[in-house]
């Protein structure tokens, strides 16, 4: 299986490694044949919305193809003050599901929202993430999984507390 993916963050490192992907930047052009899944991950803007429809348009005949979108918690409602960024990943989720439910696609969507990330007892870690993509990559062709929210079962607030506390003393 040949899997390419945005971004240069930790957790592209993480999956790069795990999965021998191949590193793309959102402004390569790619011979999308070559690949059989393709993780959109780097978040610059609403690029992420645009390189899923220009993926999906690429492959929405193709039942061997996967694109697995990794956005956020923040796309859903209340929850996240960073509101472009919030904005940015539910516009990402509101495209996959309009594709998912709204079209005669053939290939597989999966947008996975992650929680914080930070490799601490309250977060989730980047192995974490990457044994949830295993698995979803592993899974029968005629299965898709088109959301699933990922996170440590701490308590919310006191993720969010510790997080900004964090971020606050970075500042």
């Amino acid at each position: 299986m040949k899997i390419a993916i945005t971004g240069s963050s930790r957790l592209a490192g993480a999956i790069i490694d795990r999965f021998n992907a191949d590193p793309i930047r959102i402004e390569d052009t790619v011979n999308k044949n070559k690949y059989d899944v393709f993780i959109n991950n780097a978040h610059i803007g609403f690029s992420q919305t645009n390189l899923l429809n220009e993926w999906f348009d690429a492959w929405k005949q193709d039942s061997n193809k996967l694109i697995i979108n990794i956005s956020s918690r923040a796309a859903f409602p209340n929850l996240s003050q960073g509101y472009l960024y919030a904005a940015q990943k539910a516009a990402l989720d509101h495209m996959a599901d309009n594709l998912t439910y709204n079209s005669y696609k053939k290939c597989r969507i999966t947008t996975l929202n992650l929680g914080w990330l930070n490799d601490d007892k309250l977060s989730l870690s980047y192995d974490e993430v990457c044994d949830t993509l295993e698995h979803i990559l592993n899974l029968p062709k005629h299965i898709e999984i088109p959301k699933l929210a990922l996170q440590n079962s701490h308590n919310y607030l006191e993720v969010q507390e510790k997080k900004n506390a964090q971020i606050g003393s970075k500042r």
